[in-house]
């Protein structure tokens, strides 16, 4: 598609001829002056700079705690040369050609992306993690149609899947950003350009100017109330995109900028594009605000570059070692992060953060035979704009082909014995349970006939997850939730955390026969103690828990239940508490509780193992006592299953002096000898702190009867 922008009966250069008297198309400088200089050895550097901050973050390299700054600069870079790009062929032809402006971005970036998702999907299929294989290679579809950044905007607040392990594809989602981009920009500067003929510059200026403000407003607002959208989002990163149209834009300005002035600029953008990166942490709250140090010094950088000055930031980011980093650049962000993911499953064993620079050193020499083998050959190659969609689009399908593939291809072998038989627990008691506990701990092994199997376990959920009634980070009010019998004559209530949620299978079981109407009302990471946390994911104090909390605190009352069933995981604010003060605060919450309802009921927490239980059978399937863990320890000493020494004790004995019944689940999962995460055909544990449904279901009559001795009105 050609859009002719001529200004009114103007001849453009194709329709004049290419006689020295032909008239330009408007009297706006031409693409030489737009520019400057043909080629900017300081972008290039400003790509090495951008990439290698990137790198030593992947790696962990102490000290670099905020290179992840590094992606700003890229935005700034992109969004001027892609600007640059357009304003020339405009200026030069009067038109913008759509179809040649996206011939391009495939020419020059889809190829090697491509070979790096396929390269990536296959090695994760054969070397990564058995669990993993299945994501990686979904993640690889979101990639080839640039969309991972809304995949991972998604995954930043879902609870369920915050543990999980980094996808060796999760950088592309700064690609998906800069390609969603392309789309609408030149298509803004196409709308602005027909309405606004002869001051074509000026309107793309004020639509530069007027967007780049509505997205940074959008950004501070946005990072301060979902961060996980804030950071991957097109509509809160394209400001810093606009940032480098704008300077584009104004480039022939810049040209007249006196040295005086350019060459401190230069100087002081880079100290303030590098200095975030040895500032900034994992906590800064980002973008937002924030991000205007790197975007306002990669920003200053470039408008000091349209001439050369001999003092100027230049000197530095010429050298010859930094302009061959910047010229594979491309390739090194694409092949550094699978490397670095990868590795560790290939090899067998973790990796400090100097194993990592190493994988990043082979990502630089693939990064290199990427640069003269796909990016430099494609270049030379005089594709035709349909040959070069139909490529692009068949090479697209093919890595998506591949990908669906290994989605549907069975997983291997992940059990190392035949089928085991059922767990039953209807006629147990805890000295039965105990045995079953100590047999499993003692002789482990994974049965064919796992409930749920190693690959299902990550979904094993009950259906508050995927209803509404486990509220999601942001929610802070609930609907009915009702299960059970919703006739029932009792209402139950469930209440808490996550680690409340996880008993809904046993509760609801035993509500079903019982004749119990049930409901459950839990929030994600939102402790049964009443303080205000900071959520790690949001990045901000979490507001939404304790408006939660007092909504449904009042909704309990309003309902006059039976009975509320309440629990809460012991470890989720880290040290941020004494052990003193979350058993008090977990208190109040509970007294709360017993002002809303006849009797409450304290169902302590469970012990944890160390580790993703599912992931590690799956990393161990010929040795799966790796995967058990030691009983919670009763000394005061700190213990693998309790971080926080005493912690579950004293949370345990501040509410027996509430006077609140207290069931404590830990005979349930661990014997003298130790904690199994395999009992007989059942998995306990669904990831690294929750019980699987099917563990939790099979639980309902020991449930049960703990109840009972609790509560009068149940033996009546």
């Amino acid at each position: 598609m050609r859009v002719d922008l001529t200004s009114g009966g103007e001849p453009t250069r194709e329709a004049a001829g290419n006689s020295a008297a032909t008239r330009t198309v408007t009297a706006e400088p031409q693409p030489a002056e737009l520019a400057g200089r043909r080629f900017r050895p300081d972008i290039q550097g400003l790509r090495c700079i951008a990439v290698v901050l990137v790198v030593l973050y992947h790696c962990g390299v102490p000290g670099v705690t905020g290179g992840y700054v590094g992606v700003d600069v890229f935005f700034v870079i992109s969004g001027f040369l892609i600007t640059g790009h357009l304003l020339s062929e405009r200026l030069t032809t009067g038109r913008l050609s759509l179809s040649a402006f996206y011939a391009r971005r495939i020419r020059r970036l889809l190829p090697s992306a491509l070979v790096v998702i396929a390269v990536t999907v296959v090695a994760a299929r054969l070397w990564g993690p058995p669990l993993q294989s299945t994501s990686v290679a979904k993640d690889g579809i979101f990639s080839t149609f640039y969309l991972m950044n809304y995949r991972l905007a998604a995954a930043g607040v879902d609870y369920q899947h915050i543990d999980g392990s980094p996808s060796p594809l999760q950088h592309f989602w700064s690609l998906a950003v800069e390609e969603q981009f392309y789309i609408f920009w030149p298509l803004l500067i196409i709308g602005v350009s027909l309405v606004f003929r002869r001051r074509t510059r000026l309107a793309i200026g004020t639509l530069a100017v007027a967007g780049t403000a509505a997205s940074l407003v959008v950004s501070v607002v946005v990072t301060r109330i979902d961060a996980p959208l804030a950071y991957f989002a097109i509509q809160t990163r394209a400001w810093e995109l606009g940032v480098g149209a704008i300077l584009a834009i104004g480039t022939p300005a810049l040209l007249r900028l006196p040295g005086r002035i350019a060459v401190p600029a230069g100087w002081v953008g880079l100290v303030l594009l590098v200095s975030p990166a040895f500032v900034f942490t994992d906590a800064t709250p980002f973008p937002g605000a924030a991000a205007a140090l790197p975007v306002g010094g990669a920003a200053l950088v470039l408008a000091a570059g349209p001439r050369r000055h001999p003092d100027g930031v230049e000197r530095i980011l010429q050298g010859r070692v930094v302009q061959y980093v910047g010229r594979v650049s491309y390739g090194l962000y694409l092949w550094h992060w699978p490397l670095i993911v990868l590795a560790p499953a290939l090899l067998g064993d973790g990796l400090g953060w100097g194993g990592k620079l190493a994988a990043a050193v082979v990502g630089l020499a693939l990064a290199t035979a990427s640069n003269v083998l796909i990016e430099q050959r494609v270049a030379r190659t005089r594709f035709s704009r349909p040959r070069a969609f139909i490529l692009g689009g068949a090479m697209s399908v093919v890595v998506t082909v591949a990908a669906v593939t290994i989605v549907l291809l069975p997983r291997g072998e992940l059990s190392n014995s035949g089928p085991d038989g059922r767990l039953a627990l209807a006629g147990t008691d805890l000295s039965g349970l105990s045995q079953l506990l100590t047999e499993a701990y003692t002789a482990p092994h994974l049965p064919s006939n796992l409930v749920p199997s190693l690959t299902a376990a990550v979904d094993d959920v009950p259906p508050t997850t995927n209803n509404g009634c486990n509220a999601d980070f942001l929610v802070t009010t609930e609907p009915p939730c009702v299960f059970g019998d919703p006739s029932g004559t009792r209402t139950v209530v469930l209440y808490g955390d996550s680690h409340a949620e996880q008993w809904f299978g046993a509760l609801n079981t035993l509500a079903i026969a019982q004749g119990w109407k049930l409901v459950s009302w839990t929030k994600a990471a939102c402790p049964l103690a009443d303080v205000l946390l900071t959520n790690a994911q949001l990045q901000r104090p979490f507001t939404e828990c304790p408006a939660w909390r007092s909504d449904t605190i009042a909704k309990i009352s309003a309902l006059h239940p039976d009975l509320v069933i309440a629990s809460g995981s012991d470890s989720l604010p880290g040290p941020a508490y004494s052990n003193a003060e979350w058993s008090a605060q977990t208190v109040t919450t509970l007294a709360r509780l017993q002002a809303a309802a006849p009797t409450v009921v304290y169902l302590a927490d469970i012990p944890t193992p160390a580790t993703n239980v599912p992931v590690c059978l799956a990393a161990h399937v010929k040795a799966p006592a790796t995967c058990q863990f030691p009983a919670r320890s009763a000394t005061p000493t700190v213990t693998v299953t309790d971080q926080l020494a005493g912690r579950h004790a004293a949370v345990i004995a501040a509410v027996v002096s509430l006077g609140v019944p207290v069931i404590d689940p830990t005979p349930w999962l661990c014997a003298a000898a130790g904690c199994p995460v395999v009992v007989r055909d059942t998995l306990l544990y669904r990831d690294a702190t929750h019980l699987t449904q099917a563990y939790s279901k099979a639980l309902a009559p020991i449930l049960g009867r703990a109840l009972d001795t609790v509560v009068r009105w149940m033996k009546s």
